[in-house]
């Protein structure tokens, strides 16, 4: 069997900006928390519905050493045969 692979990336780097007053971490990042709880889920939902919807291809989970809390792994394949 032959295979061929390719990479490709999604990073998302989150902010939030604060007033001149914010002392720095008052909140117990709050605001990473609410990404964390309600948006994180729907993007990943999201990458999965937009692969599944394309016949030919499935997608999984494959976590490979990187840790979940900084980011999600996936493996896309092409069903060719």
């Amino acid at each position: 069997m032959h295979r061929e692979e390719r990479t490709f990336s999604i990073h998302l780097h989150v902010a939030a900006e604060f007033s001149e007053e914010y002392e720095g971490e008052e909140d117990g990042y709050a605001w990473f928390e609410r990404f964390e709880s309600a948006i994180k889920p729907r993007v990943v939902k999201a990458v999965f519905d937009a692969i599944r919807v394309e016949p030919g291809w499935k997608v999984i989970a494959s976590p490979r050493g990187i840790d979940p809390s900084v980011g999600v792994e996936l493996a896309v394949e092409r069903l060719v045969r």
